[in-house]
């Protein structure tokens, strides 16, 4: 019986147990894309999920996830990595893929609508204990509420690749997580809000945890690690593990002295239309 995964097509409710097989094998390597399911479910308007199965459909091998102009690959070490790009290849608008370091890395020979533009290495960790430190600014750290929105908006709009819309930001203030620091007025400026953290989708066991952002002239306060403490509590209280993932070397040791620990190398890519074929 054939395993080499040969046919892609959306997952369905259906094929929730060939999953739950496929998460056993390693759940942390399949944790990311469970958290998703758990959040969004099968059928979603904007998130999709597809599967790469044996020819059979008998095993799930693989799972692609495409949200807005962003698609997630993932699976045991780059065996479906040719059905992943022709799925990329075939889509509108991609730009950027993330997933396992083995399947980015295999899929890249193999695309031909898009190209590399750069790349960063990624790590997914995750909080498995009570936090190891806790900043001095944790008591500033709060739930952000619904009368916090316009600041927010303000907040993010300088946040560069951190950017988040007011349509992203509006259904997690006062309904999801979300925790921000707040600096009081000044003779020379209104209170504003200069730190926070969201959460990006929540699960059943877990939520990923996203949006870190201070701004420059409020760092080295401790305001980032205060937010993404209180977040993790906030999560950890509900009996669910807090994960995240950080490209900046910078933010990787604030979530080390929280007591993150690296779960999987994963890879991030940004691409455009294709010029002239480049690998990695």
């Amino acid at each position: 019986m054939s395993r080499l995964p040969t046919v892609l097509r959306r997952l369905q409710e259906e094929d929730a147990l060939l999953f739950s097989a496929l998460l056993a094998t390693d759940p942390w390597r399949w944790d990311t894309v469970r958290t998703n399911i758990e959040g969004y479910g099968f059928r979603h308007d904007t998130v999709t999920f597809w599967g790469a199965f044996s020819a059979n459909e008998t095993a799930l091998r693989g799972v692609l996830m495409r949200f807005s102009n962003t698609v997630v690959v993932v699976d045991a070490g780059g065996e479906c990595a040719r059905l992943f790009a022709e799925m990329i290849d075939a889509e509108v608008g991609v730009m950027g893929i993330r997933g396992t370091a083995e399947t980015v890395t295999a899929l890249c020979p193999h695309l031909h609508k898009y190209q590399i533009s750069s790349h960063e290495e990624s790590l997914y960790m995750a909080l498995r204990q009570p936090p190891l430190y806790q900043s001095p600014a944790l008591p500033l750290a709060r739930p952000a509420l619904a009368s916090d929105l316009e600041r927010m908006v303000a907040l993010y709009a300088v946040a560069g690749t951190m950017y988040r819309s007011r349509a992203n930001l509006q259904p997690k203030i006062g309904r999801e997580r979300a925790f921000v620091v707040e600096e009081e007025a000044t003779r020379f400026r209104p209170a504003r809000i200069v730190s926070s953290a969201l959460m990006n989708v929540e699960g059943k066991a877990a939520g990923m945890i996203g949006g870190v952002f201070t701004l420059p002239e409020a760092r080295g306060k401790g305001y980032a690690a205060a937010c993404v403490t209180a977040l993790s509590l906030d999560l950890q209280r509900d009996g669910k593990c807090p994960t995240l993932f950080y490209e900046n070397p910078v933010a990787g040791r604030v979530y080390t002295r929280i007591g993150f620990e690296g779960v999987g190398r994963w890879r991030l890519l940004f691409l455009v239309p294709k010029k002239g074929a480049q690998r990695l």
